[in-house]
């Protein structure tokens, strides 16, 4: 297996990990250009729906993990105050504005949740790709 297929395979199974766990709308415009690019370059290399396996299983298991955080109330919980309504009187906010200002945001917790998370992908993730390569004896100049 090549550690160009191994890398996209992670990348999904992270970035669907992250979705589930987060919460997160799959199409919010940031999270929906990333998945569009792991699945294009996953048909490039042949291993489409490997990837969309990964990324479905690390989606899966986010939820699962979140959804024990909150029974554990170890997820913050927001105070009263923080849900308290914006004045009336403030300016409003052109749409492309708040659109651009989330996919940042979102963009920078996706890359703080990666760095400050240890991730292991299950090994019936890596086993797929190697039911999808040819058997030894039948690469040539390996």
């Amino acid at each position: 297996m090549t550690d160009r297929k191994k890398t996209l395979l992670k990348e999904a199974y992270q970035l669907g990990y992250f979705i589930g766990f987060k919460g997160h709308s799959e199409w919010a415009g940031w999270v929906r250009e990333k998945k569009e690019e792991l699945y294009k370059k996953a048909e490039e290399l042949g291993i489409y729906e490997a990837v969309k396996e990964a990324y479905r299983k690390g989606k899966e298991l986010g939820q699962r993990d979140r959804a024990e955080e909150l029974q554990k109330g170890l997820v913050v919980k927001l105070e009263p105050e923080d849900l308290e309504s914006k004045p009336e009187h403030a300016a409003p906010i052109e749409s492309e504005e708040v659109e651009a200002e989330e996919r940042t945001e979102i963009e920078h917790e996706y890359v703080e949740f990666l760095q400050t998370t240890k991730l292991t992908m299950p090994p019936e993730l890596l086993d797929t790709l190697k039911h999808l390569e040819a058997p030894k004896m039948l690469r040539l100049g390996d």
